[in-house]
């Protein structure tokens, strides 16, 4: 990684940026859609809106973009707003996971089903399951109306919903305590969903072939597993793990990174978001 340029337009906090304004905008469109139905259909999407303004890492939509730009594709709303969907996908996950775990609280705002059950908790149940399904519907448009070629999102809509089908049976898996292997479950719910799937989603769309995959694959796949050990090292719930296990795994993810074999740009920036996952 010495080889790589110390600098690479976008930051991550551009980035950020750039997907969260993508997502006003398309959040007010479809509020005004909504209210021309009933002015009380706005609820859902008002109640996402309120989700992604306390806060995230929208880490999903940067590995989707850096996948995009690892095959070459070029920077442009386009890009952005596709890679923001991701962001609306998981919007959908964490509502739903919230309401099976019955937590109170997320982002450190009341999660969903508590903000919209403070009279009626049957009512807040209800509202939740609509808020996760309409998220995961409004996700699917952002993703399919974001101006890329159309076959290009053939290819992304591919992986796209692959990973969210690993997304769906890794949350049964962990519901139904049937797998024998944790850490399976959490590949499935966590890692596949967390950087492999977004970069192959990104790479895709940008038109990789086999020889970028296969690298954004062993890229992706132990920083992944990284990403679920350190929360779960933070959260206290990997006892047997230490901080040097997760800098392993991020050594190893990075070994997959060849500037000769992708965009400049996108490895370099693929290396310090790696690098900052091994930081305590």
């Amino acid at each position: 990684m010495s080889a790589f340029r110390r600098s690479g337009p976008p930051s991550l906090l551009e980035l950020r940026d750039r997907v969260d304004d993508a997502l006003r905008d398309f959040l007010r469109a479809r509020r005004q859609e909504l209210a021309w139905i009933d002015p009380d259909a706005v609820i859902p999407v008002d109640e996402i809106s309120r989700l992604l303004e306390a806060g995230g890492k929208r880490i999903r939509p940067v590995f989707c973009y850096w996948g995009y730009r690892a095959a070459g594709g070029q920077d442009g709303p386009e890009i952005v707003k596709a890679a923001a969907a991701l962001e609306l996908l998981h919007t959908m996950a964490i509502v739903h996971d919230d309401l099976m775990d019955d937590s109170a609280e997320r982002r450190g705002v009341p999660t969903t089903h508590v903000q919209l059950g403070a009279d009626d908790e049957y009512v807040g149940w209800a509202l939740a399951i609509l808020t996760g399904d309409i998220a995961a519907v409004l996700a699917d448009q952002l993703f399919l109306e974001s101006g890329l070629p159309p076959e290009r999102l053939v290819g992304g809509l591919d992986r796209y919903h692959r990973m969210r089908l690993e997304m769906a049976a890794g949350q049964l898996l962990d519901v139904t305590g049937v797998e024998r292997d944790p850490g399976r479950v959490a590949k499935l719910k966590g890692g596949s969903y967390t950087v492999e799937g977004p970069l192959l989603i990104g790479a895709a769309l940008g038109g990789a072939g086999l020889q970028l995959v296969t690298r954004l694959q062993r890229f992706g796949e132990p920083l992944g597993l990284a990403f679920q050990l350190h929360d779960d090292l933070r959260d206290g719930e990997a006892v047997d793990l230490e901080l040097e296990d997760v800098k392993r795994l991020v050594e190893r993810s990075k070994e997959a990174l060849d500037p000769e074999a992708m965009d400049l740009d996108a490895a370099e920036a693929l290396a310090s978001i790696a690098d900052s996952v091994s930081v305590p």
